[in-house]
């Protein structure tokens, strides 16, 4: 059997995504995929090439900021992942994020939110991802009349409370209310834990929003954190694709050298969610249906936070979100279902146990009527 090596950092939010995406490919041309955590020494790598005997392999590897020894993989092709292609050789092949793509979005939507004021957070190390986010969303800012204002903090890493500290400073001083676009989830929960500590209101004095959509950052953040998802599993067929080509020695098209993929979506959650009317229990009653709405959420538990009626209960969230609290059930149902859809490994029949659905068709009927088509056609279309 043909195998692909991929090394990869199991410590990234990324990683799930992007390997689903190689084997995906991998699987359908009959390759395995062999999944290395980190990257090893020279030494150890060129002993996993003898003993594995790959057809080539797939790395994200080694500091950003320095020039890979291309050499220590042998002859066999390598595609490198997620890596400043600056720092590779010319000849090299590469796959990664279109970080520029990701700041014009979130630029998008945080203009969205009527507010004037901007601001950036790097990430806490230099990189060079969080170097063209932050060019990115200045540019777009700009090209709209607006200003961004960058945090600026040069300090050793492990300085975490320094940073905590001086992030509470200049969130203090920014004009409000302010929209935050952070480098990362990681960033972006830093910034609303400053936030917090501040005094300030999120999102009606800071509104924030990260990259990455790592569901256990955001939703254990306070509030639970608004995110662009990157397309992680498309990087992940790109990769393959890339390698297959190389693998079939077509190694001399200029534009295969360095492949992008952008933003899948935008996450939406409370960080961002500014109500029409503010509402402390309206807001508390957004949070339980995000936590709780694909486990058998009934519209009447989140009625019965409100001290009133149920009806006045309905009313009262219908004024400050523009829909009734069972639309907002079914909304995080639908985006469940869809999320789970794109693993074209799960069955649909057992999707309904993850939405809060209690028969299979219930959730059929539910999805075509909220899409128009089928879920196996939504599947096909999205998996295209």
């Amino acid at each position: 059997m043909n195998v692909i090596l991929y090394f990869q950092p199991s410590s990234k939010t990324s990683a799930p995504g992007k390997l689903s995406g190689v084997q995906e490919i991998a699987e359908k041309n009959g390759w395995h995929v062999q999944s290395i955590d980190g990257f090893p020494p020279a030494e150890n790598i060129r002993k996993l090439v003898d003993f594995w005997k790959p057809i080539g392999a797939i790395a994200e590897c080694g500091n950003e900021h320095t020039e890979i020894d291309t050499h220590i993989f042998g002859t066999i092709p390598v595609v490198f992942f997620s890596h400043n292609p600056k720092t590779l050789p010319a000849s090299c092949f590469s796959v990664s994020h279109d970080s520029i793509a990701t700041a014009q979005l979130a630029a998008k939507e945080l203009l969205m939110t009527g507010f004037e004021n901007f601001a950036y957070i790097p990430y806490a190390e230099r990189r060079y991802w969080s170097e063209e986010r932050q060019r990115g969303f200045c540019d777009a800012l700009t090209l709209n009349g607006k200003h961004c204002t960058v945090f600026k903090y040069k300090s050793n890493v492990t300085d975490v409370t320094g940073r905590q500290e001086a992030l509470r400073r200049f969130l203090a001083r920014l004009p409000k209310p302010c929209a935050v676009f952070a480098a990362n989830d990681k960033t972006a929960a830093e910034t609303i834990t400053a936030a917090r500590f501040e005094g300030l209101a999120v999102p009606e004095e800071v509104a924030v929003l990260g990259v990455d959509n790592y569901a256990q950052i955001c939703e254990h953040t306070v509030p639970p954190l608004s995110s662009i998802e990157p397309d992680f599993r498309r990087g992940g067929n790109l990769a393959v694709l890339l390698l297959l080509s190389l693998a079939h020695g077509k190694r001399d098209q200029e534009r295969m050298h360095h492949m992008t993929f952008g933003p899948l979506r935008v996450v939406r959650r409370a960080s961002t969610r500014l109500l029409s009317a503010p509402d402390r229990v309206v807001s508390e009653a957004l949070d339980l249906i995000r936590r709780e709405a694909c486990q058998g959420l009934r519209s009447a538990k989140v009625a019965s936070l409100f001290s009133c009626s149920r009806r006045q209960a309905d009313i009262r969230f219908r004024n400050a979100t523009g829909h009734s609290i069972l639309e907002e059930i079914h909304a995080v149902q639908l985006e469940c279902a869809k999320q789970m859809l794109q693993d074209s490994n799960v069955q649909l029949k057992t999707i309904s146990d993850f939405c809060g659905f209690a028969h299979p068709n219930s959730l059929r009927k539910f999805f075509r009527s909220e899409t128009g088509m089928s879920m196996s056609e939504w599947r096909l279309r999205v998996n295209r």
